[in-house]
């Protein structure tokens, strides 16, 4: 269990445009809240953010179960993170979000290759074919 944002993960949360966030009600069922954008990092286990509408429930909330899921179209990865939010100022629905775990799915760090290095490999790899087939008489 993760229970601060790494540097990789500050530097993939910001690669996101939005993401959707999902509250848990007291009967533990996971409410669609909504679409948000412009996810800010606070500190190293903190964010916040706003959203336009919040579901009426059946009491007063100050502090709930919270997630947000992260994905995005040509982004080869995506996270999940799950954590407790509460409104930072309920008048503009600011939220305040504490990390308490971080899930990810996918590769997060392409590396780029240079045309060098895709050369030589490929070279080195052909020759390594070669001296095989010469090896074995084929």
């Amino acid at each position: 269990m993760i229970n601060t944002l790494p540097i990789t993960n500050l530097e993939n949360i910001s690669r996101f445009e939005h993401a959707v966030f999902y509250c848990i009600n007291q009967s533990s069922e996971r409410m669609a809240v909504g679409v948000v954008s412009n996810v800010k990092i606070v500190n190293t286990n903190l964010l916040e953010f706003s959203v336009s509408h919040f579901p009426v429930l059946e009491n007063t909330w100050n502090v709930f179960g919270a997630e947000l899921y992260f994905y995005k179209k040509g982004v080869p990865f995506s996270m999940n993170i799950h954590g407790t939010a509460w409104f930072n100022n309920s008048n503009e629905f600011t939220v305040q979000f504490k990390v308490l775990y971080i899930e990810s799915a996918g590769m997060p760090d392409v590396k780029e290759y240079s045309l060098q290095e895709t050369l030589t490999e490929f070279f080195s790899n052909t020759g390594t074919f070669f001296k095989r087939m010469i090896a074995t008489g084929f």
